[in-house]
């Protein structure tokens, strides 16, 4: 891929100096800063100094007054509660988190997945209404979900079931009749970037009256809270700025501490030691958790965050981990028999046979591998259900309008969505995303990967942490390595370790599209990679891409 620098260099000065002096930060770790925009001091406070007095008052997010009171209605009457999640990680902390607080606050409450295969994402009259006889609750506090539901919304008050709604999805034209809609877009809240577990922290917060800032013993409870935070805004892929940024910098200190069992247990599946960074949580425990759902109902994963023993938390861990592993090799048999991209504008795929759970991970890995929108179906009773990907610059919403004649339903983020159709009509779907995805494409260039310089131009691994968290909108460092290849050797399945002369430590590549054959010693590699610290097996570079010429 081509590439340039992340920002120009102004020749002969260090304009990150001043960020250097104001924080004591090592030379090279402020001119990291600098590469991501920090111009003044006060950007970088967020991460290097997250005190709870920079925080937001959960009161002025729109909703959590009315929430509030009606939870506390709730709690007070003793009516059964029921919290009612989303099937991914970020559902799933979120689940855990409000669950935790209610019971803090002495409710009856319990909690309720839905199952990705047999009742898909969001809220369902048939699941409420099942839940209406089983549990017979009050109140159904949405979390993660619900804001476009205004029939499902409707006909449970129908049914004697009230509802509060927390989410951070795009709202619709109508918002459900519920007792309260808690949600950052409406009004001008200050963090339009929560995740649907930030939502509920804010909840949380303000049902605790720890407000506008906790202390004492809240603060403890709400630090606690703050580790299923950071889980879930980092694994779904929020913006790691302001905030959200302040919010998961406390939520991986506390993970550095003491742990639930079920915490405990998921750190040593994922072989995590000691301080953790934001990608340990992308690629160590956002997938395990992610697999629960992936793999059928989600129930397990809320579980093993809630549990207090350590039998059952390694009991349900084995159980995540298996799912996990199944997850893989069925990703990786879709991934191998799908046909290769062939460089149309939208990369548009169906295998009638593809596992619904991985079409989603399959997808980004054909987008990350083309630059263009990709998406993946199967077929269940003869609907094409598939999950599609994008990447910076298009706009998925706009290519689904266009494809509306076609398809049944769809809907979710600019870069992520999914949609459903009557399978026979793929033909028209696909020209109509081509058309679509070619006329956003026109007149544009695929971004160059954004570098940050040479490997002695990054910090050391004590100093990167300083600036964590690392990822959506705070990029982790990328360096461009050059050189003769020293040696060369396979290890697991799917991985290489390189080593390149004149560089201490050695470069990991796992396999994906686009790796080219295993390089022998003698040669001369050109690629990026970000370097990654561990406590047992020390610093290694893992690769990214493939290096092009320079852009201009």
């Amino acid at each position: 891929m081509r590439w340039r620098l992340r920002r120009n260099l102004p020749a002969g000065s260090a304009p990150w100096r001043t960020l250097s002096e104001a924080w004591n930060l090592e030379p090279r770790l402020a001119r990291l800063a600098w590469m991501r925009g920090a111009d003044h001091p006060e950007a970088l406070a967020w991460r290097l100094d997250p005190s709870w007095a920079r925080s937001t008052d959960p009161h002025l997010l729109p909703g959590v007054d009315s929430a509030v009171a009606r939870i506390r209605r709730a709690v007070e009457a003793r009516e059964r509660i029921v919290v009612y999640g989303d099937y991914d990680v970020d559902g799933v902390t979120a689940t855990a988190l409000l669950v935790r607080t209610l019971e803090k606050l002495g409710a009856d409450v319990s909690f309720f997945i839905p199952n990705r295969f047999s009742d898909g994402y969001g809220l369902h009259l048939d699941c409420i209404q099942e839940l209406k006889v089983t549990r017979d609750p009050g109140l159904l506090i949405s979390v993660d979900c619900g804001v476009r539901s205004v029939e499902e919304v409707k006909a449970s008050t129908e049914l004697g079931v009230e509802w509060v709604i927390t989410d951070h999805h795009a709202l619709g034209a109508e918002l459900p009749p519920a007792c309260a809609v808690v949600h950052p877009h409406l009004g001008e809240y200050a963090n339009r970037y929560l995740a649907g577990v930030g939502v509920a922290f804010k909840l949380a917060q303000a049902l605790l009256g720890a407000v506008p800032h906790p202390v004492g013993s809240d603060a403890v409870f709400l630090d606690g809270l703050l580790k299923l935070v950071a889980i879930g805004t980092v694994a779904d892929v929020m913006p790691l700025v302001d905030e959200n940024a302040l919010l998961v910098r406390r939520g991986l200190n506390s993970l550095a501490g003491k742990n639930g069992p079920g915490l405990v247990a998921l750190l040593k599946a994922a072989k995590k030691e000691g301080a953790l960074g934001a990608q340990d949580i992308a690629f160590g425990l956002a997938p395990r958790l992610n697999a629960v759902g992936r793999m059928g109902g989600a129930e397990d994963a809320v579980r093993l965050l809630l549990t207090r023993e350590e039998a059952e938390a390694e009991s349900l861990m084995a159980r995540v981990e298996l799912l996990n592993q199944e997850r893989r090799s069925i990703q990786q048999e879709l991934a191998a028999k799908l046909p290769e991209p062939t460089g149309e504008a939208f990369d548009l795929v169906m295998d009638p046979t593809a596992h619904k759970g991985v079409i989603g991970i399959v997808a980004g890995h054909r987008m990350r591998a083309s630059g263009r929108p990709a998406g993946v179906c199967t077929v269940i009773d003869g609907v094409a259900h598939c999950s599609l990907r994008a990447p910076e610059g298009y706009d998925l919403g706009e290519l689904l309008a266009l494809a509306q004649p076609f398809i049944l339903g769809g809907g979710g983020h600019r870069v992520a969505a999914g949609l459903s159709f009557e399978a026979s009509r793929l033909a028209f779907v696909r020209q109509a995303l081509q058309r679509g995805a070619a006329d956003q494409a026109q007149g544009r260039e695929l971004p160059p990967l954004l570098v940050d310089g040479s490997p002695d131009e990054l910090p050391d691994d004590a100093d990167l942490a300083r600036l964590e968290p690392f990822g959506q909108g705070f990029a982790p460092p990328l360096a461009k390595v050059e050189g003769v290849i020293a040696s060369a050797t396979v290890f697991g399945a799917d991985h290489w370790k390189l080593r390149v002369a004149g560089l201490a430590d050695p470069l990991t590549w796992f396999a994906g599209a686009g790796r080219p054959a295993l390089p022998r010693s003698g040669e001369r590699l050109a690629v990026v990679a970000t370097p990654q610290g561990s406590a047992r097996w020390g610093r290694s570079w893992l690769v990214d891409s493939v290096l092009g010429e320079a852009a201009p």
